[in-house]
């Protein structure tokens, strides 16, 4: 019995991990960070923080610094009532479950393409049957490109006219001249987007494998269900966060840092019981203005999840898998792997083997040669 021969590197590089992999400092990151968003208003801020202190303590006579100390002490203690962790929470809260749900909302065709695949053709019509399930898919990848089109500033401005969304070839002329020219931003009744998948409901309804097919009703269903998860993505850009809450919770934000300008200054030690541990530098004011603007940069950033910002959906990338996808699914150029007996063949307890589960030379950082010989190797029927 040979053993198996597996060759792999000591070292996983985060590249190799799909999602947040934790393999550097959280706080010490620059794209999508908190420091990418907000380090031009913390400076601005910073600096309008100190020029107000530094007239306060030394462009001022004493009588006007003593009227000020006052206003500070009232501005401290109204300052301090605002409820501005519940109102940021409860929105940020909200915005969240939005971009989440839209992203669950995104359809995807490999359900329908492997529908498509399982009805069997009659001899000889393979070559028929294949462009009728590849018109069928297009149709469904035409539909998601104008339909999200109408929401997403990337695809809008690389497909701005129905004459770039022909050269994708997801359409023809003479099916882009029946759809229309899909720049209207009406909520409703200003798009044709719909139109690619009634034609593809009509295309299975009149072909004859597929509508005998024992799988013809799950198509329909999967087609309507798709078109569903379209309808309720666009739902999002129709019926936005009410505007009156957005603007209650930045007014909120803004004001309280607005106020905390002069409440946060510190005053000048005049008399027994006005000590105060003074710091050159607003330390915990910056604190709060990074969690609470950075909260709202948040909301911001994911308001809209099919802009440009750095967390917003990678749309171009997901049709383009879509494309690929869906493609492959539906032709049968290839045939499946010759079947055989797999390695866990009369296996009453099978296990899964891997790397750490055999003794080998951790400092070694060059790709390594093991030669793994497990229990279920000895008895593998394919051998």
């Amino acid at each position: 019995m040979k053993p198996t021969i597996v060759k792999t590197k000591k070292k996983v590089s985060a590249e190799q991990i799909l999602g947040e992999t934790r393999t550097d400092a959280i706080l010490s990151r620059w794209r999508s960070s908190i420091w990418k968003l907000l380090w031009k208003d913390l400076l601005i801020y910073t600096i309008l923080y100190l020029i107000i202190g530094l007239v306060y303590r030394f462009a001022l006579p004493e009588e006007y610094q003593i009227h000020l100390e006052s206003f500070i002490k009232y501005c401290h203690t109204q300052n301090a009532g605002l409820p501005l962790t519940f109102l940021l929470g409860f929105y940020v809260s909200l915005v969240v479950s939005r971009w989440w749900s839209q992203y669950c909302s995104l359809p995807w065709p490999d359900t329908i393409a492997t529908f498509l695949r399982a009805v069997k053709m009659k001899e000889g019509g393979e070559e028929e049957a294949r462009i009728t399930r590849r018109t069928i898919v297009r149709y469904c990848l035409l539909a998601y490109l104008l339909c999200v089109r109408r929401l997403s500033i990337k695809l809008r401005k690389k497909f701005p006219t129905m004459r770039e969304v022909i050269q994708t070839g997801l359409v023809t002329e003479a099916e882009a001249e029946r759809i229309g020219e899909e720049d209207s931003v009406r909520q409703h009744g200003g798009s044709n987007w719909w139109m690619p998948l009634l034609w593809s409901t009509e295309i299975a309804e009149n072909d004859v494998n597929i509508s005998s097919a024992p799988v013809y009703g799950f198509i329909q269903m999967n087609i309507a269900g798709y078109r569903q998860k379209l309808t309720d993505v666009l739902t999002y850009g129709h019926v936005p966060i009410p505007l009156v809450y957005s603007q209650v919770v930045h007014l909120a934000v803004y004001f309280y840092f607005g106020v905390s300008l002069i409440s946060e200054q510190w005053i000048i030690w005049r008399k027994d019981g006005d000590e105060v541990v003074y710091l050159y530098y607003p330390f915990f004011m910056t604190m709060k203005f990074l969690f609470y603007f950075g909260w709202l940069r948040v909301a911001e950033t994911l308001y809209n999840p099919f802009g440009e910002d750095d967390d917003d959906f990678a749309i171009e990338e997901l049709i383009n898998r879509h494309v690929k996808v869906a493609m492959k699914i539906v032709d049968k150029t290839e045939a499946p792997p010759a079947m055989q007996k797999d390695a866990f063949w009369d296996i009453t307890n099978p296990q899964l083997m891997g790397l750490k589960d055999y003794d080998h030379d951790e400092n070694d950082e060059n790709d390594a040669t093991l030669q793994l010989i497990t229990s279920q190797e000895k008895f593998d029927p394919r051998n």
